[in-house]
């Protein structure tokens, strides 16, 4: 780990792209910004890394936005005798809303406002940029900061809107029960289908199920 700007800690989230895993950095300056003391590492193989170093190029569009998980940069490091691409990001100490929803039965926190026009917010900021986010679920909605502020994270799903309403998908993007039935059965999508999904989050979240 010699040279690097933290020190990777307890594995929060593993998945199909890899793992994410909480870091500590001793707030050390990165890529010219001094990093939190914790942050956020996704990573996976770096032979099997083209869908991270996409999922980069749209987080960089959206560096400066207070919606969206902050992406401060990317490494490779060596764990285990295997090269690793990794994604520094913000890390959401509060969890993420379907956290509290297994906590809570039915997420009283959502019904807040402020929660609900964070993540408007995001997602206009994501249309406005021509992506369609694709993953909106309680999973991805994270809470930041001692203030638990809501903020849209991963991006793994995401599309441009170019390919997303005229290049018909190989692959489902999201979880079928929260997405609209043209989406599932045509795999095209729209800015549209995200307000349809998250219609469907807020719904669950209220009602616990």
């Amino acid at each position: 780990m010699t040279g690097l700007s933290w020190k990777r800690g307890t594995t929060l989230h593993e998945g199909g792209f890899g793992a994410i895993s909480l870091a500590s950095t001793s707030n050390a300056l990165f890529c010219g910004v001094t990093l939190p003391s914790l942050i956020a590492l996704k990573s996976c193989d770096f032979n099997a890394s083209q869908s991270l170093k996409e999922e980069v190029e749209i987080l960089l569009m959206f560096k400066h936005s207070p919606y969206i998980v902050h992406y401060f940069g990317s490494n490779v490091s060596f764990d285990d005798n295997v090269n690793l691409y990794n994604l520094l990001l913000e890390y959401a100490s509060g969890g993420s809303l379907a956290d509290h929803r297994q906590n809570c039965n039915s997420l009283l926190q959502f019904e807040d406002k402020k929660h609900r026009k964070n993540v408007l917010l995001g997602l206009s900021c994501i249309h406005n940029n021509g992506i369609i986010y694709c993953d909106i679920k309680p999973g991805n909605i994270l809470l930041v900061g001692m203030d638990k502020i809501a903020k849209i994270g991963n991006f793994g799903l995401s599309v441009t809107l170019e390919q997303g309403m005229n290049q018909k998908q190989e692959v489902i993007r999201g979880i079928e029960r929260y997405m609209a039935l043209k989406s599932v059965i045509n795999t095209e999508y729209s800015p549209r289908v995200n307000i349809w999904v998250l219609g469907c989050t807020v719904y669950e979240l209220i009602m616990g199920h």
